[in-house]
């Protein structure tokens, strides 16, 4: 065992040497980000009720074909979601009643980026700044939702409900991904990153129906800003 860690420390430490030579780099970084979900659904009262707060994190790997200019994947876990509220049905006691349900969406993706990027590099000494645009595929990890259901006939009394969602949720979502940032070298091997992303979800996320009329499939995509906070190595 102690074999293999003192290998898997010099390799480490192999490729964080070398990493400014050749032309890549890679990172680790927490997301914080600001969430909603907007829908198109005809027919019956869907609508954003508002943003949501999150808190992500990742890896990035970048590789730079020319001096300037390069692409960008890693690996993130994404936390966002926002709050709906639509019209429903709701079975509470052996009751069905129908109401409007203000529903809070807590979704769990593990997202691959494929970005190109463009950069000033060295032209401005240690500090620098970056642009991006690609794509944003995601696959779900899980749903969860927090809904708040006023009864029509009882608007004085609503009942609040946590749920497990997964069913309702598409397992992929697509996105596309614009973004800026600036980096700051305070070491040979060491630069802080600070980037803003816009991810702009353009899959439906929602796969369920209405539950007041069976007839309308629920419609949503979820959109983000998020803000980068990281070191590349």
């Amino acid at each position: 065992m102690k074999k293999t860690m003192a290998l898997g420390f010099f390799l480490a430490m192999f490729f964080i040497a070398n990493a400014q030579e050749r032309s890549f780099n890679f990172g680790l970084h927490g997301t914080p980000s600001l969430s909603w979900m907007k829908s198109n659904v005809d027919g019956e009262v869907y609508k954003s009720d508002g943003a949501t707060i999150h808190m992500g994190y990742g890896a990035e790997f970048n590789y730079f074909f020319v001096k300037n200019l390069g692409i960008g994947t890693g690996i993130d876990v994404v936390y966002t979601g926002g709050k709906m509220q639509f019209h429903t049905a709701m079975t509470i006691d052996n009751v069905s009643d129908t109401g409007i349900t203000t529903r809070k969406y807590r979704l769990q993706y593990l997202q691959i980026p494929l970005v190109i990027i463009g950069t000033t590099g060295n032209m401005l000494g240690k500090f620098s700044i970056y642009a991006k645009f690609g794509l944003g595929n995601s696959f779900k990890l899980s749903a969860k939702s927090s809904d708040k259901f006023v009864i029509t006939k009882r608007p004085d009394a609503p009942v609040a409900i946590d749920n497990n969602i997964t069913k309702q949720v598409s397992f992929i979502r697509e996105s596309m991904i614009i973004g800026v940032g600036a980096t700051y070298k305070v070491a040979k091997i060491l630069t802080i990153n600070v980037g803003l992303t816009y991810n702009n979800g353009f899959t439906d996320v929602l796969t369920g129906t209405n539950g007041a009329n069976q007839s309308i499939k629920e419609n949503a995509k979820v959109n983000y800003f998020d803000l980068s906070l990281g070191l590349l190595f």
